[in-house]
């Protein structure tokens, strides 16, 4: 038994004296001891090379030692990056991972080991792990190596890569903006040699530099792909002296052609003037440097990539030049300006403007005047010819410098000049000027200091509004329509139709803005319901809408569910990366109820040649018993007319007078008569307001309300609005609006491929759930409103709610069916269009006197019932409105006592609205069951493939005298 204890003391002190190893400080284990000695023994076996040797070891693991010449944290960029020197050369230690190894500082001798690579000719060495060793701090540093920027230039200037050097020169240019972390300045001498002062931001030296000064710069001789100079602090900056004057400029130099970049620019084999890059002057071709997101992308990309071509054909590398520099040297990007001549004498410039790839472009001062002269004279003879970009079947659509203001969301800023009056217009008027007489200028002061006048300017400013409302997602869906009412049927809609006419007319006005009045997704078509609408999203933005209201659709899903679609964010079943929609919505009567602030902007202004135009939205306030009530259970909508009229009058405070209204109100006309909730926003709204663009009751309107314009274009993309206005450039207000109802006719235009693109995308991605089929319909069945509920459609569908749920009765809303049903093979994509809102069934237990009211609710005065019915039948008055007979399918009674079950979609069990009020307040013990598509779809199935024929039954009549005899 002792010796057991014994034994047992032994292995618990064993156990207590390692345990105190790890936790006194300095005591290693031997485990520990052993690793460190195998560290200290692969460090002893790595004997330091000279640099030098190693810089020729590419791909190699080396090590070596030096002493470290600049602060990793000011010229590394937040990266392990620096440079060490022995006596014979420098290099760089680079890692992307600083936290992995000490950060080093100047002054420091390292040993460091690993690989030798090249990254943009810049030889360095990335350490392995733990093979970094700090030897000692404070050291002196190499003295720097004096060298001329024609050193720099010449192919052994190399050798001092690495190394810390000194070189005077003159700062050319600076960049307003760092690029990369630092700014590259161009430093040149009196011969125009050059190389690049890369000045790293942290190392807080840019603000010693200033263009146009002489200076002694201290540096690591860096490269990217050239070799250029980092200054490490402020104290490698040193300004000259004595100061002597800028360098000259040659009219003439020869080059020898790198590459050709693009149909304007080209690089050259060895620097000219301290740049290899050429910009060519005089000319401006259009732009490849983008990634096509629509059709003018693609436009000017396609006559880019030609441009590029053709100075392809005429230029090659190693191609001797001749620049003739322009009155500028360089431009901001440091770019030569010249026109390039071939060794045969060839003006490329000249030759691409000739040829139509290209449009003149000449800035203030535009130089020689006889260059002048014979660029716009050939600028004018390719468009009088039809050649290249001016080619009327197939035209550049954007100038490139229009391009490159709308692509890089700048705006445009250069007043344009007209050579021949001496007169010059606002930036947004240049197309006032014809091509072969526009001299651009940088601001009015710079056109008037070079003799030019302002032109006098029209006091009308025309402005054409595109608009659109009740699309519902149907982007892909077409319709046979007798538009005129004579007997001739043509194809209609379909979005990529609706972009050919909006592109068309966008292209063809001066000044357009699209908008939208609502209800532009919802209810949609399964290749956008599908994907969250998402799709009908990116043709929006395809077409360019700048702005839009919101319907009560924009709403079925709930608030958050609109501000993804509007600010982006992925769904579960949306597509990756859901950015959000690129134009805003705005309403002015959305507000949260607790707090009464703004669920969406009021309202967005737009410029129109200076002058502002303001839209507001609305959204008629009965939307609220139109949707779900827990996805706006936060938000209310308060009166449109007060709504409207308080934002107006904010508006008139800014000085705003051209205003128009977005409003998701109803409208329709008989004659020159417009009745509906946006004519009484017209009748009672603020004298300022000019147009309203009407929606949500899917007609056709366009006349005046007291002096109001209001404009609604049909529904499901059938249609386009085209209001004209011409605005007064000293009122600032309208003074002339008309509008014209564009029918999307597809006879009469091609549809657009980049529309047509997106469609065919998103068609493949859900063709496999839509094309499958899942019934055969006997007759064409037709659905809907119908003013009197007894539809064949409805029936169908109310009948499939009562199968799926087992119940008694069964109800289905005219405004759930939103497509009539075709003749002929059923596929799920048909019923879902059918059914697009994703409702549920909801069964619940109603006394057979609660039927009576729950019908009588829904019966409108101006339309008749609304639901159709399954289970029962009824009779009313249609003077009254009353419920007059009520019976079962074997033609007895309903008893008013019993109880039975009832079964409807969850919009209608939970809606607030007076119509469906009485079944969520009457209705008991809910049960829940399957999507209303998918009870649709397995009802059609149950038919078993036998032709399915409904047509109307009788089962809601209007009561016969004898009839409501009896029942009084």
């Amino acid at each position: 038994m002792k010796r057991i204890l014994s034994i047992r003391m032994i292995c618990c002190l064993i156990l207590v004296i390692f345990s105190l190893q790890s936790l006194l400080p300095g005591v290693m284990t031997a485990e520990q001891v052993r690793a460190s000695e195998k560290k200290e023994t692969v460090w002893k076996q790595m004997k330091p090379m000279k640099i030098k040797k190693a810089r020729q070891l590419i791909g190699e693991t080396v090590t070596v030692s030096g002493i470290v010449t600049a602060d990793q944290s000011a010229i590394g960029n937040g990266k392990l990056s620096t440079y060490i020197q022995d006596k014979t050369a420098g290099i760089n230690i680079y890692s992307t991972q600083p936290k992995s190894f000490p950060a080093l500082k100047a002054g420091m001798k390292v040993t460091v080991t690993g690989k030798v690579t090249s990254y943009k000719g810049l030889i360095e060495i990335v350490p392995d792990q733990d093979r970094l060793r700090i030897d000692a701090v404070n050291q002196t540093l190499p003295a720097p190596k004096r060298v001329s920027i024609k050193q720099l230039e010449t192919d052994q200037a190399g050798k001092y890569e690495g190394r810390l050097v000194k070189v005077k020169g003159y700062a050319e240019s600076k960049p307003d903006q760092p690029a990369g972390g630092g700014y590259n300045v161009t430093v040149i001498d009196k011969k125009y040699h050059s190389t690049v002062l890369r000045v790293m931001v942290d190392t807080g030296a840019i603000d010693q530099v200033k263009a146009g000064k002489w200076y002694e710069f201290t540096g690591v001789l860096s490269r990217y792909d050239t070799l250029q100079v980092l200054p490490r602090h402020k104290n490698d900056v040193k300004l000259l002296k004595r100061q002597p004057k800028p360098p000259k400029i040659k009219k003439e130099y020869e080059a020898t052609v790198d590459r050709v970049v693009d149909g304007d620019t080209i690089h050259l084999k060895k620097p000219v003037l301290g740049t290899t890059k050429v910009r060519f002057v005089n000319m401006d071709t259009p732009e490849t440097y983008h990634k096509p997101k629509n059709e003018l992308d693609q436009n000017q990309l396609s006559f880019g990539q030609q441009a590029t071509d053709y100075l392809k054909s005429l230029l090659s590398s190693g191609d001797k030049v001749t620049l003739n520099i322009g009155p500028e040297a360089k431009d901001g990007y440091g770019r030569l300006l010249a026109q390039v001549k071939t060794k045969k004498g060839i003006n490329t410039n000249l030759e691409l403007v000739k040829k139509g790839y290209a449009p003149t472009y000449f800035i203030w001062p535009v130089g020689d005047e006889k260059d002048y002269h014979t660029f716009q004279q050939a600028v004018k003879e390719a468009k009088e010819k039809g050649l290249g970009i001016w080619n009327e079947a197939d035209p550049l659509l954007e100038q490139p410098f229009e391009f490159r203001a709308r692509e890089q969301k700048k705006g445009l800023t250069r007043y344009v000049g007209d050579s021949s009056e001496k007169t010059y217009v606002s930036p947004q008027n240049w197309k006032d000027i014809d091509v072969d007489k526009r001299v651009f200028f940088a601001s009015k002061e710079e056109a008037e200091q070079a003799g030019y006048e302002p032109a006098e300017e029209s006091s009308e400013v025309p402005l054409t509004i595109l608009s659109m409302n009740d699309l519902h997602g149907k982007i892909d869906q077409e319709y046979e329509l007798d538009i005129m009412g004579d007997g001739s049927k043509g194809m209609y809609g379909r979005m990529d139709y609706v972009a050919a006419y909006m592109k068309q007319k966008q292209a063809a006005h001066k000044n357009t803005i699209t908008v939208h009045a609502g209800d532009m997704i919802g209810g949609s078509s399964p290749v956008s319901s599908l994907l969250q609408d998402e799709p009908t999203v990116e043709l929006m933005e395809n077409i360019g809408f700048d702005v839009g209201t919101v319907g009560n659709h924009e709403f079925d899903e709930g608030v958050d569910e609109l501000l993804r679609i509007l600010y982006g964010g992925d769904h579960p079943k949306g597509t990756k990366g859901y950015e959000g929609q690129n134009f805003p919505l705005v309403c002015a009567n959305c507000e949260y109820k607790d707090t009464g602030k703004p669920l969406l902007p009021a309202y967005e202004i737009k410029e129109v040649e200076g002058i502002p135009v303001a839209f507001i939205g609305v959204v008629t306030k009965s939307a609220a018993g139109m949707v779900m009530p827990e996805g706006i259970k936060d938000i209310q909508f308060t009166d449109e007319v007060k709504a409207v009229n308080k934002e107006t009058k904010e508006l008139k405070q800014k000085g705003i007078k051209a205003i128009a209204v977005l409003a998701h109100m109803t409208a329709s006309q008989n004659g020159d008569t417009i009745t509906g909730e946006s004519a009484k926003l017209a009748k009672e709204g603020d004298d300022e307001i000019d147009v309203i663009f009407a929606g949500h009751n899917h007609e056709v309107v366009n006349g005046e309300v007291n002096g109001k314009l209001i404009v609604q274009a049909f529904e499901y993309g059938k249609a386009i609005g085209e209001v004209s206005v011409t605005l007064d450039r000293k009122t600032k207000d309208i003074v002339k609006k008309s509008a014209n109802i564009q029918y999307v006719d597809q006879s009469g235009i091609e549809k657009d491929k980049e529309a047509a693109a997106i469609l065919a995308h998103y068609g493949k991605e859900v063709e496999p759930i839509i094309s499958e089929v899942v019934g055969e319909a006997g007759v064409k069945m037709e659905g809907g409103y119908s003013n009197d509920g007894d539809t064949p459609l409805g029936n169908l569908i109310a009948d499939g709610m009562r199968y799926s749920m087992k119940s008694d009765f069964a109800m289905m809303n005219g405004g759930g069916i939103r497509q009539n049903l075709e003749k002929g093979p059923i596929t799920w994509g048909d019923l879902f269009n059918i059914q697009p809102f994703g409702n549920v069934l909801v069964k619940l237990e109603i006394k057979g006197k609660d039927l009576v009211e729950i019908i009588e609710a829904q019966i409108s005065p101006q339309f008749g019932p609304d639901y159709s019915i399954s289970g029962f039948s009824y009779s009313y008055d249609p003077l009254t409105y009353k419920v007059v007979d009520l019976k079962l399918p074997d033609g007895s009674a309903v008893a008013f006592d019993q109880t039975y079950t009832l079964t409807v979609n969850n919009f209608m069990a939970t809606a607030t609205g007076s119509k469906y009020a009485p079944i969520g307040n009457l209705g008991k013990n809910p049960e829940t069951g399957p999507e209303d598509l998918e009870a649709t779809v397995e009802f059609v199935k149950s038919f078993e493939g036998a032709s399915i024929v409904y047509q109307k039954e009788g089962r809601i009549q209007k009561a016969k005298q004898e009839e409501k005899a009896a029942a009084s």
